[in-house]
């Protein structure tokens, strides 16, 4: 674990919520600075190697650093957890801003969908 600050764009190795016991896995950072316990907490989007119809592809054009040319991962706008700064075991990288924008815009289409209608 980094004692530096994570920023949007980052990609970081922290345990899944959702699984008990299971191996860290890979989250995007999508908020860092605005939520309430700046640099304390992070709310991420889950990354994940299953290539399901909903999941956004990280393409090598959309890393800035920390990409692995062998494995293509995918974002899964809808799989938002909040990670605690210290429970991150490894950065990884960073992707680009406007990747980044892409996934936010589609989690807020995941978090409004169903008070829109």
């Amino acid at each position: 674990m980094t004692s530096d600050r994570f920023l949007a764009g980052d990609v970081v190795w922290a345990p899944d919520p959702y699984r008990t016991g299971s191996n860290p896995r890979p989250w995007l950072v999508l908020s860092a600075d605005a939520v309430p316990y700046r640099g304390e907490e992070y709310i991420c989007a889950g990354l994940t190697l299953s290539d399901l119809p909903a999941n956004i592809a990280v393409t090598e054009s959309d890393w800035v650093a920390g990409s692995n040319p062998d494995t293509l991962s995918y974002c899964s706008p809808w799989v938002l957890a909040t990670i605690k700064h210290d429970a991150v075991v490894n950065p990884q990288g960073q992707v680009t801003d406007e990747f980044t924008r892409r996934i936010i815009a589609r989690s807020s289409e995941y978090l409004s969908g169903d008070i829109e209608k």
